[in-house]
């Protein structure tokens, strides 16, 4: 509520501030998108953590927060094991240009033997090239940011931790991933059609 004519009216905002969580995201061009893999910044995984996840995701931790090499080696395998790629029916991965996807050596050797030919991005270039970047990130921002509202409204005087995030974010995203959604982002960075199975993967930091 508040005055007409008013400019700014105040929200409630959790006070959960300056911890990093990324999911790491992957669709094609045929709109199948790939289970969602949640790297926490911490020491140990609790198994409540993961209460509410999307279904088939894949959770885990680190010192940061971010990705790093073991955790793309992980998250690859988990693609391969997803996608099933073979010798007659290989796999276009578009990555972008970070070191943990074009200096992981294991991560190379991964793809290389299970039939996925991995491209990366050339730098800065994401905001235009990458699909998940064109079409889904705002959306699934915009799905998790009501989400996130709607838990306040309902939890008065507590904060959104990291055990709430899975909920959370399975919320926002399986209202976002549609196939259309998928579509129109390959369609806008011109990449489909194309004789391959094209995958792209990218990063979403929940604010």
């Amino acid at each position: 509520l508040g005055l007409r004519g008013k400019r700014q009216i105040g929200a409630i905002a959790s006070a959960e501030r300056g911890t990093n969580t990324t999911v790491v995201c992957c669709n094609n061009a045929a709109g199948l998108y790939v289970p969602p893999l949640i790297i926490f910044k911490r020491k140990r995984m609790p198994p409540e953590l993961t209460d509410g996840a999307p279904p088939g995701n894949v959770v885990t931790c680190n010192d940061s927060g971010w990705m790093d090499a073991n955790v793309f080696t992980r998250w690859l395998q988990h693609f391969i094991q997803f996608v099933k790629p073979t010798e007659d029916n290989k796999v276009l991965l578009i990555l972008d240009g970070h070191n943990t996807h074009t200096k992981n050596v294991e991560a190379i050797e991964l793809a290389r033997n299970g039939n996925v030919t991995t491209l990366s991005l050339p730098p800065h270039t994401t905001h235009k090239a990458q699909p998940l970047d064109k079409t889904f990130f705002k959306p699934l921002q915009t799905y998790y940011d009501e989400a996130v509202k709607r838990w306040l409204r309902t939890h008065v005087g507590r904060a959104v931790t990291a055990y709430q995030l899975c909920s959370l974010f399975k919320e926002a995203y399986v209202k976002a991933v549609t196939m259309s959604t998928a579509l129109n982002g390959f369609a806008q960075c011109d990449i489909w059609p194309c004789s391959m199975d094209v995958f792209a993967e990218n990063e979403f930091q929940p604010s």
